[in-house]
This record gives C-alpha cells, structure tokens and sequence, in this order.
C-alpha cells in the first residue's frame, strides 16, 4: 500500500462518560496521526476458522483527544479513512501503550480491532431459550442484529437449512463461527464494518494470475519462506443428528392420583393454591416467588408422554411449538395454562381461586415437535482406508447441520483442506491481492518454486508499497467425494422387534434409583440405581450373576456416550452408582439384562 494522502481518524465514544464540553465525536487530523505508523493486519482464515482484523498507529502526543481516549470506561468507535475513502471500520482496544517516535516525540500507540471482536461477544439471549429452524441466511441475520452487526448487501445468503436450540450461556461469536464453519464458509468485516461471507473452496488451479520474479519482492534476504507440516490427518469422520418432526403429539400429561375412576390425574388444589408442573404454592409462597428477582420460573422438559415407540421412543425432543392444552377440571374456579417456553421446555401453571379445594381430573399438553431421530457419521476415503487409519482421523461433531448431503460436503472439506493446505508460504509484492485470492508463485529467480496457494492473511504499512503475505498451498477440491455412512447410534425404542414371550414367561427389568428419578446438575449429586428382574410377577433377581445385567445411558453427546457405555460394558453387575461426572445434559441410564433363565 502507498503512503496515506490525507489520513484522519474518526472517534465516536459510546459510553457517555466524557467531560461536559468535550464532543462524542470528535476527528483526528493527519497533523496528529504519526505518519509511517500505520500497520493493517488482515487475516480472513484461521486454518478453517474465521478470523479478525486489527489496525496499529500511533497519534502524536498533542492530539486533544488523547484525554478522552485514556479517560473512557466504554466502547470507543474507530473508523479511518484516506481522503473520501473509508479504510477500516472497528472499535479501540483497551490496551494503551506510550513511545517514541522517529523524529523522537511522544506518541500514543493505539490499535483499532474488527466490529466482531467487540460485538461478538454478546450473549444471543439474556435468559430462556432460542430455536434456529430456517435457512442458515436468516439465522445469520438473527445473529448480527442482536450484536449490533449490519450484513453487508453483498454478502452470501446461506440457504441450507439448520436447527440448533440455545440458552444463554452461548455467544453470538461462537454461534456465527460454527455455523459459517459447518457450512464451510468463514465471515469478515469489510472497510465499512459490515459482514461478509467468503467460501472456502478451490474448483480448479488452472489459468490462475502469476506473481514471478518481476512480481516478487526480495525482503530481508528472502523472496519466499515455506513451512509444511507433517501430515496429521488422512481422513475425516463427521457425526450429525437427523431430526424429525411430528404434530399434535402429546408432550405433558400430569398423572398425579390417577386411578381406575380418574383415568388422566387427579391432583388436589387447596384453595388459592397455586401449581407449577413441580410443586403446589400457597398463595403467599406463589407471591414471594415470583418477588425474587433471582428465581427463574420452573419449566418442565418435553417428553414422550404418549410412551409411543414407533415415532420417537427414547428420542430427545429438542424444540416444541403451537402448543394445544387440554384441561378439565372440577370447578370453573381452577384455570391452567402450558405455553412453549423454548426449545424443548413447557412452562406449566394452574391455580385456585376459590376458597373451596378442587381436584384437577385432566391436564395434558400436546405440540408440533422436533426430535432427534438417531446419530450418525460420515466418513471419507473408503472404509478399508478409514480402518487402517483410525488413528489419523480429524473427528467432528456438528450442532447446526442436519441433512447427509451437508454433512458430507463438510467432511470432504475437512479432509479435502488438511490434505492439500499442509504447506505454509510467506511471501512479499507489491502486487494488491485481497485475502482469499487463489494465485500461482513462479519463483524463477532462486527456487523455482512453482505452485498455487490461498492467501490467508497479509499485513502492510503506510510506509511502503511492499505487502507481506501469508498464503497455504491449494489443490482442486473434490466436494462431493465419496463417502460413507453409518448410523451410529439409534435411538432406544426407535423400532419395534419381534414380539416376545407372553405371559408368565416374559422378563421386566425394573431399575430403582435410591436418590430419585430426576436429578438437576447445578450442584454434587449422588445416587444408586438398583435392577430388579421380574417373571410373570415374581422377583427373580437373585437367579442371576452380576455378569448378567449391563448398564449404558444416551445424552446429547453420543461421542462422550460411546466413551462412557464402552468403559463400564465389561463392569457387570445389579447395582450402578452415578453422580454428576457421569451425565452429559439431558442424560439416561438403561439396564440390559443378558440372559435368561
């Protein structure tokens, strides 16, 4: 890049803490801004992640708002520019440092970091849940309006669909990565600030622009520097969850007393009680809970209320929607409600208002669903290869992708960039060439290195018209790949076998867990859970060794699933102890019986 013409700097500080007189905008002149300071650093991929930007200069010590710069507790907006043109758009980093110029004057040393490293890292959601079920466009544009991000006009749209449920603790950073990520694109910030999206990708090498001797510039001694690295990987294994739906299905049913002449519930209420899916309030407890700022309504998590085992068995529900309650009861007196409360959970209420109790006869919920069907993996080369290579395998699991098609093309490109873009160059021209172009190096002057590479980063200054580049060497990918798929784990329930022994002669496995049915992980817990075997109604439990029973759980992390079933399959025995270590979320255990007698 040529020396800067005309370089100012303007400062917008968001935080309204300034002095009185002092503006919320204020300008920096190219009399204040030290010139041959000016150092951009643009990097658009980190491996297969995005990556941020940053500007270094440095503003002589007399500039007026220097003060402001040092005094501010809040977010400081930058934007440079050359004459009419915008160069970059971010926010000040907090990190200040002070030095001497060339000429031997004091100057402040600032840095000015891309939108997305300050707005990013925002929460998507303050409290609750959030479902993603659209085109991953509009999921994009969920994400950055709740950052405070603008989507440039010209970014990509994304059309393939995606599902993911998320609470609180999830960034919008870490959503925006992973999703471009599975969907093998990464985002940038363009001069302006505004979002755009780069796919990575390399259809052909051929008829690429050539940087040659009379291109290449000689810095330090060295024209180009090549780092490779071993390679690591020689295939990729992705696992994804196919998801299903169903509607009217019926989520919730409040089962409490129920008997042959109360066929649904039968649950008491004093009057002016109150109920929550949990537990049953006076009126003066319901008051003083709903007072504490600090307590979170309870929710009560979807589940097979139907206990069907064609549709979706032991399937985790993921998101609920148009939820339909029905409710009877003995007085107009006792009202109820059920509403989604995202993802997965139901927020449950009923309440007396008479003085008088009366009995709830029926309260169930029914609702559209998305579950998870079964989890499975695809894996590239063929799967004589993937066996001999167990060990160089790059394993992935996706959260956002769904669909075989999309999981498959993340995989080969997974596989496709480890194995062409192990080898790393840096090199120095004047010629301007933005990141992620595909270019070939001819250095005919010393090594006769001839090959093509994506550039991934480079960095340059005001002083000089030399840019440094970071590039990776490239090959044509081949995205649709064979590859083959395994279902690795369905879901329990999922499929009906063959009909078993009527009668006295069929087996009931019976688990008791010593500490409850229902545990939440915010805290140590610690159970034993107890199997009992059951023929045509008599325990026979004691007619069986230890080495009989088998124990295994599903949770939403099969891979820590796999690990956990594998280390305790060959541990047999009646009776399991658990505690917190031993779930991943929403987790169930299972015992399998092994024989019979």
């Amino acid at each position: 890049m040529a020396s800067m013409q005309n370089p100012s700097l303007t400062l917008t500080f968001l935080a309204g803490d300034l002095e009185a007189a002092h503006p919320s905008v204020q300008a920096i002149g190219d009399e204040h801004i030290v010139r041959r300071s000016v150092t951009f650093h643009q990097q658009l991929l980190s491996g297969l992640k995005s990556a941020s930007n940053q500007v270094d200069l440095l503003l002589e010590r007399s500039c007026p708002a220097i003060e402001d710069i040092i005094s501010t507790e809040g977010d400081v907006k930058a934007g440079l520019a050359d004459g009419g043109g915008t160069l970059f758009t971010g926010y000040l980093s907090t990190s200040y440092s002070w030095t001497l110029t060339d000429s031997g004057t004091q100057a402040l040393a600032i840095t000015i970091e891309d939108v997305g490293t300050r707005l990013l890292g925002k929460a998507f959601v303050e409290s609750g849940r959030h479902l993603f079920h659209c085109p991953a466009g509009e999921a994009i544009e969920a994400i950055c309006a709740r950052a405070g991000i603008t989507v440039s006009p010209a970014c990509i749209f994304l059309t393939p669909p995606v599902t993911r449920s998320v609470d609180g603790s999830v960034t919008c950073r870490e959503l925006l990565d992973q999703l471009v990520y599975e969907l093998g694109h990464v985002y940038h910030f363009d001069a302006l600030g505004q979002l755009r999206l780069f796919k990575v990708d390399c259809a052909s090498t051929e008829a690429l622009p050539t940087l040659d001797k009379d291109s290449l510039v000689v810095v330090g001694g060295k024209a180009i520097t090549l780092g490779k690295k071993i390679r690591q990987y020689r295939s990729a294994r992705v696992s994804f969850t196919r998801l299903g739906t169903a509607s009217n299905y019926l989520v919730y049913r409040n089962t409490n007393g129920r008997g042959d002449g109360h066929p649904y519930c039968y649950l008491k209420l004093e009057g002016g009680s109150h109920f929550d899916g949990n537990e049953i309030f006076t009126e003066g407890e319901w008051t003083e809970a709903r007072a504490d700022s600090f307590r979170t309504p309870a929710l009560i998590e979807a589940c097979n209320a139907a206990s069907e085992i064609d549709m979706v068995g032991s399937s985790r529900i993921i998101a609920v929607s148009n939820v339909r309650m029905e409710f009877t009861a003995e007085s107009g007196s006792v009202t109820a409600s059920i509403a989604a409360a995202g993802g997965p959970y139901l927020e449950v209420a009923a309440h007396n208002s008479g003085t008088l109790a009366y009995h709830i006869t029926r309260f169930d919920a029914y609702a559209d669903i998305i579950f998870e069907r079964d989890v499975n993996v695809v894996r590239t080369a063929d799967a004589q290869l993937a066996a001999e290579s167990s060990d160089n395998v790059l394993s992935e699991e996706l959260s956002f992708v769904h669909e075989r098609s999309i999981a498959q093309a993340h995989a080969n490109l997974l596989g496709q960039y480890h194995r062409h873009a192990g080898s790393l160059y840096t090199f120095f021209s004047s010629v301007d060439l933005p990141c992620g172009s595909l270019v070939r190096i001819n250095d005919d002057a010393f090594s006769h290195l001839d090959v093509a590479v994506l550039v991934t980063a480079r960095t340059f200054t005001d002083e000089s018209a030399v840019i440094a580049y970071q590039a990776v060497g490239i090959s044509a990918f081949d995205l649709g790949a064979p590859a083959y798929l395994q279902v690795l784990i369905r879901r329990k329930n999922d499929t009906v076998g063959p009909a078993g022994p009527a009668g006295e002669d069929a087996y009931l496995v019976q688990v008791i867990s010593e500490g409850g049915t229902t545990f939440r992980t915010t805290g140590p817990f610690a159970s034993t859970m107890r199997a009992r075997v059951f023929k045509g109604g008599v325990e026979v439990t004691d007619s069986f060794t230890d080495a009989d029973f088998r124990w295994s759980r599903t949770s939403a992390d099969a891979h820590a699933d796999e690990i956990w079933n594998s280390a305790h399959y060959s541990v047999g025995g009646r009776t399991l102890a658990i505690t917190e270590d031993d779930v991943a979320g929403r987790t169930n255990f299972f015992c399998t019986l092994l024989r019979r007698i």
